[in-house]
């Protein structure tokens, strides 16, 4: 479910958002989730090296490297909305293994009390 937020950008950083919006025809909520997905992936990948994602890093760097129009070309909607799916369920299991994490770190600073 969505929720709505107020988010404040710098200048720079909506400018950017709303070129790569144009580029990718999405909305710009769209693309601040999106953003915040791959942050958190990334992010993830770093602190979580040993877990095994099936969203394929390597391939979105590739394509965005490629300035993703092969990729983009050839992607109809369907497959677009479906790797955002895939996207958004990756970061979600994402975010719970941080929570595993945090709280197993929780729980032993406790018992070292």
């Amino acid at each position: 479910m969505l929720k709505r937020y107020q988010v404040l950008l710098e200048d720079w950083q909506a400018e950017h958002y709303k070129r790569v919006c144009l580029k990718y025809d999405v909305s710009f909520s769209e693309m601040i989730r999106m953003a915040l997905c791959l942050d958190i992936m990334f992010a993830s990948k770093i602190t979580f090296p040993n877990y095994k994602w099936s969203v394929d890093m390597e391939a979105l760097v590739k394509a965005i490297r490629k300035k993703d129009e092969y990729v983009i070309d050839n992607m109809n909607a369907e497959k677009f909305h479906n790797f955002l799916s895939k996207l958004y369920f990756e970061t979600r299991k994402a975010t719970e293994l941080w929570s595993k994490g945090n709280t197993l770190k929780t729980r032993k600073s406790k018992t070292k009390e």
